[in-house]
């Protein structure tokens, strides 16, 4: 069997199929790289959000991918539709983090009531972004759009289509070396 790995922007596949660990064990593998680390981008809807998320990848099948992994809501959510398996065993973990661009008047976590966060739909950083933010602001003043995910959530605030957005991992980094702006207190 010849498995489908999807790496999801994470580097742990790449590293492991560069030192031949993959090979080392006999697997058989290739790697799933269409669209958004294999995620095909979604269409945008009348409010010009996207409304489809790791959640609904799983769903959908991640293009046959036999590996992939997403945040651990997702994941579990999908294993409870038996969509997917958590393995615990083989787990990441990546910074995460709400940014906006330097020229930005937000300068804390308080500044971001009414503002526009960009997120992923059923995805982690729409969970995290909520707790983080539910802990200094009421409900009501949070709000959050929807951006698709990583890479295109990247693309609307370094094109600024969005005043602010969660990054986690390389997207996290590559906004950071644009000059934006992470809050003191990284999303987990």
């Amino acid at each position: 069997m010849t498995f489908k790995i999807m790496p999801h922007g994470r580097l742990q596949e790449w590293v492991a199929d560069e030192k031949g660990y993959f090979t080392a064990e006999g697997l058989e593998y290739s790697f799933v790289l269409e669209g958004d680390y294999g995620i095909r981008p979604a269409a945008r809807d009348g409010a010009g959000e996207i409304r489809t998320g790791a959640f609904e990848t799983f769903g959908a099948g991640r293009d046959g991918a036999n590996v992939s992994c997403a945040c651990h809501w997702a994941t579990n959510a999908a294993a409870s539709q038996r969509a997917g398996r958590l393995v615990t065993t083989a787990y990441s973990v990546a910074p995460c983090a709400i940014v906006v661009p330097p020229e930005s008047p937000v300068r804390r976590p308080e500044d971001l009531a009414g503002v526009a966060v960009g997120v992923g739909y059923h995805s982690g950083s729409h969970f995290a972004a909520l707790q983080a933010l539910e802990a200094v602001l009421p409900p009501d003043q949070i709000r959050l759009t929807f951006q698709g995910p990583p890479n295109e959530r990247l693309d609307a605030l370094l094109e600024r289509e969005v005043s602010a957005a969660t990054a986690w991992g390389v997207p996290l980094y590559i906004a950071e070396a644009f000059g934006s702006a992470r809050f003191s207190t990284p999303l987990s």
